[in-house]
């Protein structure tokens, strides 16, 4: 299987010629026109959240916000997360240039909890340097069969029959329906106590999934003992309907990090439409919803500690505020800012809006401060905050809000940046990160500048 890693908006070109593809740039690998094909007639699997992974022209394809692995026959597509690193070095088809990137990823998603992964087992993530899709195979893997071994979920499961004995309750229409010529039959319903619960039957999905997607002999013996203790559970494709049959109790929630990560395995997969059709895989993350909640768990964990007077709201949970009122005194669009910050007894409010963007590609979003200022007046912020990953050569800014009579209302929203080009598994570097981040909400708050890092 051919391997090749690519950034974000990175570009995949097509290769028509006979000769061998010129090697990999920073930003552009080349593709054999049969392997193009391939990734080009996966495109229909290709969405999350109606969203494209991959922009289509005309002779070649760019990747767009997501990252993660997309696979198809003969082809693996590796996307990392990659702003701006101008001390790179140019990017091999082996990815060897990729690895703190990648390690710097798993680290992003474990702190974000979009991996099945305790955070105090973050750190031995930090010695894998297997491809992304084998390292979070081995990852579900692992963690299912340790939770298996505790025993798997069972519940009352409802069946539907046609019996020759007598059990639970008689459906009588169907018992006419099916029985009026066969009176030794009783076409009952009736609960059983059973293994093949709906989260059973996504966990088995899942295994086969992963187990197709997987070459690494230890996460497929792993994978192989899951689905032996699920001997007993129907195999089923999973679709959106079966994620909502699931809910959480006292028993089952030490499985539920595990089911999200089903949701991200299954949630978006097509039924297959013929039995003769290649077999595809992909597991993606967007890199702007990461970044979100890794910042917002980062600082939970992290930073918030040394601030015991300030407490933190990611998506302003409990704290939404309507943007108007209709004539029912009725709230109308919520704001839902990434996350809030608020002081106990300054009664003061920082609002920070993260964006994984380039800002030297892109510039400054209209939408976005169009955005940040609604959140500044009805949060009632001296200072809020767009944050974004650290580029070379893009300074810090201050914008001013305005009154009617144009003059400064003492309000602004502050562009600000985080380096995120470090290696996180370091403890010196996640120190000097939560220091950063430490000093950027005392400067929003007004609470001064704390000691050095």
């Amino acid at each position: 299987m051919k391997r090749i890693v690519i950034p974000e908006y990175g570009q995949i070109v097509r290769w028509a010629r006979k000769a061998a593809p010129p090697e990999a740039t920073e930003r552009i690998v080349y593709l054999e026109e049969p392997l193009y094909r391939r990734l080009e007639k996966s495109e229909q699997y290709l969405t999350r959240d109606g969203k494209a992974v991959f922009t289509w022209y005309k002779d070649y394809v760019q990747a767009q916000q997501w990252v993660g692995i997309v696979q198809v026959p003969g082809l693996q597509v590796e996307i990392l997360p990659k702003v701006d690193n101008p001390t790179e070095a140019a990017v091999s088809v082996n990815g060897g240039s990729w690895r703190e990137s990648r390690s710097n990823l798993l680290y992003m998603l474990a702190v974000a909890g979009d991996i099945p992964i305790r955070s105090r087992d973050v750190a031995r993530l930090a010695t894998r340097r297997a491809p992304l899709n084998e390292t979070l195979s081995a990852l579900f893997a692992n963690q299912l069969m340790s939770e298996l071994l505790l025993g798997c979920e069972r519940s009352y499961v409802s069946y539907e029959e046609n019996l020759r004995s007598f059990k639970g309750r008689l459906l009588v229409g169907k018992q006419l329906l099916k029985n009026a010529a066969h009176r030794e039959r009783f076409f009952c319903r009736y609960d059983q106590f059973s293994q093949n619960t709906a989260m059973n039957r996504i966990f088995k999905a899942a295994c086969r999934v992963l187990l197709d997607a997987t070459s690494t002999p230890g996460t497929q013996d792993a994978l192989r003992h899951c689905l032996l203790v699920f001997d007993e559970v129907s195999d089923e494709i999973i679709g959106p309907a079966h994620f909502k049959m699931v809910t959480f109790t006292r028993q089952n929630e030490r499985f539920e990090d595990l089911f999200h990560f089903c949701r991200l395995i299954l949630g978006e997969r097509a039924p297959t439409v013929s039995s003769g059709e290649a077999r595809s895989f992909s597991l993606l993350f967007d890199m702007n919803k990461v970044f979100e909640r890794f910042i917002a768990a980062f600082l939970h964990e992290r930073v918030m500690p040394m601030l015991p007077d300030c407490r933190l709201y990611p998506q302003a949970r409990h704290n939404r505020r309507p943007l108007f009122q209709d004539e029912g005194l009725k709230g109308v669009l919520n704001l839902s800012p990434d996350i809030l910050i608020c002081h106990k007894e300054r009664a003061c409010n920082l609002v920070i809006d993260t964006k994984w963007k380039n800002l030297r590609q892109s510039g400054l979003s209209d939408g976005d401060l169009y955005q940040l200022h609604a959140y500044t007046h009805r949060y009632g912020c001296g200072q809020s905050m767009l944050l974004y990953p650290q580029v070379t050569g893009i300074p810090t800014r201050d914008l001013y809000l305005l009154d009617e009579k144009h003059q400064k209302t003492g309000r602004r929203v502050s562009v600000r940046f985080v380096n995120m080009h470090r290696d996180l598994y370091k403890t010196n570097e996640r120190e000097v990160l939560a220091f950063e981040l430490e000093q950027l909400i005392r400067e929003g708050i007004g609470l001064g500048l704390g000691g050095t890092a």
